[in-house]
């Protein structure tokens, strides 16, 4: 999963843990430490997503129906499609609009590295300023994110123009991401306390039942 699906996957949980899970995979690149006890639950819970992901058989089909040269990243290729579904098809999965709710969390989410005075910081203003996950739901917005791949290194290169493997495939990959989205998160959207609660109680036996 990329940065959208993480954010979107963070709903309901503090702005530490929504950091965690939404940048775990930059900590590296930037040189950051995990500032708090938050922050590593938010990391453990990236790493669980992924992890929930990358064993799925119908994914992982997906993934093998690349062709050369597109096969090496083939998890990169998916996970990007996989935000351009959630991004262009966001109304499905949200009643608040993406702009803004994008721009709420990601404000919450640089208050919080701010804090920490973490060098995080400036990545989240950058992704705030340009807009980085709105505009996954478009071509030109897939074309940046694979130019910014592109970028990290020589090898990596070869990912620019990838949007067009995503449009060739469209179909089949938005048929597998739409299967295993609402899979995804019904195992990783926190439940309410009240339901939490009342969930236990359904699986008591009734003579243990009390308030």
């Amino acid at each position: 999963m990329n940065l959208l699906a993480h954010l979107h996957l963070s709903d309901g949980l503090p702005a530490g843990v929504a950091a965690g899970n939404l940048l775990a995979d930059f900590l590296r690149r930037f040189r950051a430490e995990v500032p708090d006890a938050d922050f590593a639950a938010g990391v453990r819970l990236h790493r669980a997503i992924d992890a929930f992901a990358d064993a799925d058989p119908g994914l992982r089909a997906a993934r093998a129906g690349f062709a050369p040269p597109w096969r090496r990243w083939g998890g990169i290729l998916l996970d990007v499609a996989g935000d351009f579904f959630l991004a262009r098809d966001w109304p499905r999965y949200s009643a608040v609009p993406l702009r803004d709710h994008v721009a709420a969390r990601l404000a919450e989410i640089q208050r919080f590295l701010h804090a920490q005075t973490s060098p995080l910081e400036p990545l989240v203003a950058r992704l705030r300023a340009e807009e980085w996950l709105p505009s996954y739901g478009t071509r030109d917005g897939l074309r940046r994110a694979f130019d910014r791949v592109a970028c990290r290194s020589p090898a990596a290169a070869v990912l620019r123009g990838a949007e067009r493997e995503i449009e060739r495939r469209q179909p089949e990959l938005q048929a597998a991401f739409d299967e295993f989205y609402p899979r995804l998160r019904a195992r990783f959207t926190p439940r309410p306390p009240q339901a939490a609660c009342a969930a236990g109680r359904a699986g008591r036996p009734a003579a243990n039942r009390r308030s």
